[in-house]
């Protein structure tokens, strides 16, 4: 995580306004309020400002180094500030006469566009490192150098003053559809995300759990996999959930003496897995239902079956590992006392968000607006939750603090979009794909998920959905997987470059609190993010995993698969009423697997399989206690 430049004085007060304006003036432009008053604003132009406010933001407040000073602005960052508002500015009071005048090339807009080329690189180096800005650099030299690549990948280059005149200005590269959605449905949901946690609705995730999990033998291992689950949907961040749940979980669970590697494996998968629960998705559902052309409430649809496959599949293995081991429930002081009336201040915002975007159908953006709103109505109600004026300052600053990194990452994210677009990068790879895996479609989908690992590996998870989404994502629609299906896929193989080695993210974060083995805590991480590695090939084959096909086959799907991810979860584990066998455990994984599959006979044999396993275990426990009692 970087540091953080905080500054007092004069500079201070500029600092804290900055932010605050981000927020203020995108909840502006998304409830249409200048249009209201007939002042036309055009999209590109609030994308400038919110760029430029953004990147201004990022240098003000980012040192460049560990060993940069936090409390004083160099004089380098000075310039990178003057050079925001220069690309920006241009941008915002030019924009008409740049439709206009399309694409032409002047001295002014090539300086400029080299000037956003390499803001955008330091303000991402600052933020994520060396990683992704070495990948963008070997994106525009591709760009550069198109005619010396061979086979499929030759092509026209481009001249490097169009080329940098087209990132910077080009509708398809920075002031495109990633920059789009951070500068509005991204900024709606963390202003709401803000406001809840403000009035006590992260607290209040937290202790429900403790008070509804904690009851249960071998609680302090249940609650990291909702508590964790639930605060990361709305956060959407893997390693910043890990650490803000973490801190709790973690020592809880060690307490009740669950072993360091155990404690660090469960809450990064369940940290994890909020990246792909709806509402927030890592704030992918918005760039994704933008890409596939659909509705936000579509995609939260479609993610949600999977999502509860995936938390299933930890639950259950879980609690079989607490059961074979025998922990004790939570002690009575250790369980806040939660009653529903203090409750139904965070229902109430959660109901008007899901009222608005799935029954009224309005923009995804202003639902978040909407939903917002409703926190500070009803937070006044109860005193302990009320927002003063300063605590109300100091969300919408934490928000706009938060949308920098966001916005940076779709902004370079934006680059790469451009260069694929205008180089047809992705119609190459597509055929080089193809031609690697013969037309077989498991193949394919393996090799595929092998790229988007490796593409994965340390990206912040939006810049990991949008370059698979544009390189691997176009290779499985045109081999006939349904879009939104090849979508998904790439997205849940991305987010598993956060638990799958090298690099792991979620398991470093997770390991380092629970002082833990790394490698130890990432084996039993990936055996608990099982669901992540299954489902994906599952629902490419039978898309009813989706929500895609009639209600009928839908429910018969989503009752088999959660029947079969059961299954393969108790394999895993071991443990019904007690030990199993290898040859239960195995065909247990089998059957399982085939109620996963999308063919009738093949479901008939797991279910099958899972009556007999379950009668032979029962009928073992059964005979086993009566030998008991009679040795008794």
């Amino acid at each position: 995580m970087p540091r953080t430049r905080r500054h007092s004085g004069a500079l201070g007060i500029a600092e804290k306004v900055l932010l605050i304006s981000i927020p203020i003036i995108g909840s502006i432009f998304i409830l249409y309020i200048p249009q209201r008053l007939g002042i036309r604003v055009w999209l590109e132009q609030y994308l400038a400002i919110f760029l430029g406010l953004t990147l201004f933001g990022t240098f003000l407040t980012t040192p460049a180094t560990r060993l940069a000073s936090t409390e004083k602005l160099p004089w380098y960052d000075i310039i990178l500030c003057i050079l925001t508002i220069a690309v920006s500015g241009y941008v915002t009071i030019n924009w008409p006469d740049i439709v206009d005048t399309g694409g032409i090339i002047t001295g002014a807009r090539v300086a400029l566009g080299v000037a956003s080329v390499g803001l955008l690189l330091e303000a991402t180096r600052r933020f994520f490192g060396w990683t992704l800005v070495i990948l963008v650099i070997i994106f525009i030299i591709y760009a550069l150098l198109t005619e010396l690549f061979p086979g499929p990948f030759y092509g026209r280059s481009i001249p490097w003053q169009r080329l940098v005149v087209s990132l910077y200005l080009d509708k398809s590269a920075l002031f495109g559809i990633t920059i789009k959605v951070a500068a509005t449905v991204v900024l709606a949901f963390v202003v709401f995300g803000q406001l809840l946690f403000a009035t006590g609705g992260g607290k209040a995730i937290i202790d429900v759990t403790l008070t509804l999990f904690g009851r249960m033998k071998g609680g302090a291992a249940k609650v990291p996999v909702i508590a964790s689950g639930a605060f990361g949907s709305l956060s959407g961040i893997a390693v910043a959930n890990v650490y803000a749940t973490g801190q709790l979980t973690i020592p809880l669970m060690k307490k009740y003496k669950i072993e360091s590697h155990v404690a660090g494996a469960i809450e990064a998968v369940a940290s994890t897995g909020g990246l792909i629960l709806p509402p927030v998705m890592g704030v992918v559902a918005f760039i994704m239902a933008t890409f596939l052309n659909i509705t936000y409430a579509q995609v939260c649809i479609a993610a949600a079956l999977p999502a509860i496959l995936y938390y299933l599949a930890l639950y259950i293995q879980v609690d079989r590992f607490v059961a074979r081991q025998g922990y004790a429930r939570l002690s009575a002081e250790e369980r806040p006392s939660i009653k529903i009336g203090e409750c139904w201040i965070f229902i109430l915002p959660v109901a008007v968000l899901i009222y608005t975007l799935f029954f009224m159908g309005l923009e995804a953006e202003a639902c978040a607006l909407y939903a917002a709103g409703a926190v500070l109505i009803v937070s006044m109600f109860r005193k302990a939750n009320r927002l003063s004026l300063n605590r109300f300052a100091l969300a919408l600053e934490a928000s706009g603090q938060g949308i920098l990194e966001i916005s940076v990452v779709c902004g370079i994210a934006g680059f790469i979009i451009g260069v694929v677009m205008f180089t047809g990068l992705g119609f190459s790879l597509t055929q080089v794909l193809v031609e690697l895996c013969r037309g077989n479609l498991f193949l394919l989908l393996a090799f595929s998920a092998g790229m988007c690992i490796v593409l994965g590996m340390g990206m912040p998870i939006v810049t990991v959905y949008i370059i698979t989404a544009i390189i691997v994502a176009p290779v499985l629609s045109n081999f006939g997987v349904s879009e939104l299906a090849a979508h998904m896929f790439v997205y849940y193989w991305g987010m598993l470059s956060f638990l799958t080695p090298p690099i792991m993210l979620s398991v470093f974060a997770a390991s380092t609190l629970a002082q833990a083995n790394h490698w130890a805590t990432a084996r039993l991480g990936m055996r608990l993010g099982i669901a992540a590695y299954i489902v994906p090939f599952a629902f490419v084959y039978n898309p009813a995993l989706l929500a895609e096909g009639s209600a009928l086959e839908i429910v018969i799907t989503a009752l088999a698969a959660i029947l079969g991810i059961g299954m393969v979860a108790i394999g895993l584990e071991g443990y019904v009423l007690g030990n199993l066998k290898w040859i239960q455990r195995i065909l247990l994984m089998i059957g399982g697997l085939a109620l996963l599959a999308p063919i009738g006979l093949a479901r008939f044999a797991g279910l099958g399989l899972a009556i007999l396993l379950f009668c032979w275990e029962y009928l073992r426990f059964k005979r086993s206690s009566r030998l008991q009692r009679a040795e008794g």
